[in-house]
């Protein structure tokens, strides 16, 4: 399961948008991101303390479960990815 995690996260940051900064957004780190794995990955988050860490965010409009990553190793490879993702490198290259 924790390859699972750290597949699914790294296809994500290979086609994720970025802000004017190279800053993911947190609403893009909601547990739907897992598809139909998602209660496994919670559960298994859980029972598996420093991989994922969940917790309850909102704005105006709604309030929303997203998560942070813990793993170093996970970590590590989404920001190796991400490196390479054209949007983060025109966004890190485009200063307005």
């Amino acid at each position: 399961m924790r390859q699972y995690i750290k597949e699914t996260l790294m296809e994500m940051y290979k086609d994720v948008t970025t802000d004017k900064y190279g800053q993911v957004s947190i609403f893009n780190f909601r547990p739907s991101l897992f598809g139909d794995k998602e209660e496994e990955v919670i559960e298994y988050c859980s029972k598996h303390k420093g991989i994922l860490q969940f917790s309850t965010y909102g704005n105006r409009y709604m309030t929303y479960t997203a998560f942070t990553i813990e793993d170093a190793e996970i970590r590590r490879c989404c920001k190796e990815v991400l490196k390479n993702n054209p949007n983060y490198i025109r966004n890190m290259n485009n200063w307005y």
